[in-house]
């Protein structure tokens, strides 16, 4: 299979109201953007692992050396961040491709796999998880 892994990373956290985006700041002894690529990288899943990343913030990025990842600028909003990266796939004709949030870096390989899995089945698929505490909006006897 010929299944990729985009991280986008090019945002710049102004919400966060901190100096340094979200995806470079330090958790559990790392930036948040080092725990998704050491779980895609130990996962096997991906003949290659796309950084989209705002140059700006190559000097944050640590990473060692490795033949899987690549770095591209990404652009000014995520959706545009995402095409860049698609657009840059497709030289490679990717059958799976998974887009991922830099700044989320608490998945498990576990639901990699499962949702590699489920792109078995599927043409796409969206992980997701139940909570009970959502807040829903009735109008016109419409939820």
């Amino acid at each position: 299979m010929n299944t990729y892994f985009i991280i986008l990373a090019a945002g710049k956290g102004t919400r966060f109201s901190l100096k340094l985006p979200k995806q470079f700041i330090f958790y559990k002894d790392k930036p948040v953007l080092e725990h998704s690529i050491d779980k895609a990288l130990k996962s096997k899943l991906f003949n290659k692992i796309l950084i989209v990343t705002n140059t700006n913030y190559n000097k944050f990025i640590k990473i060692k050396k490795n033949k899987k990842l690549i770095f591209i600028k990404g652009g000014m909003e995520r959706q545009d961040s995402s095409l860049k990266a698609l657009k840059y796939l497709k030289k490679y004709n990717p059958s799976k491709v998974f887009i991922h949030d830099a700044a989320r870096p608490n998945f498990t390989i576990r639901l990699l796999k499962k949702l590699n899995k489920s792109l078995n089945k599927f043409k796409a698929v969206v992980p997701y998880i139940n909570t009970k505490n959502s807040v829903k909006y009735y109008e016109n006897n419409r939820v």
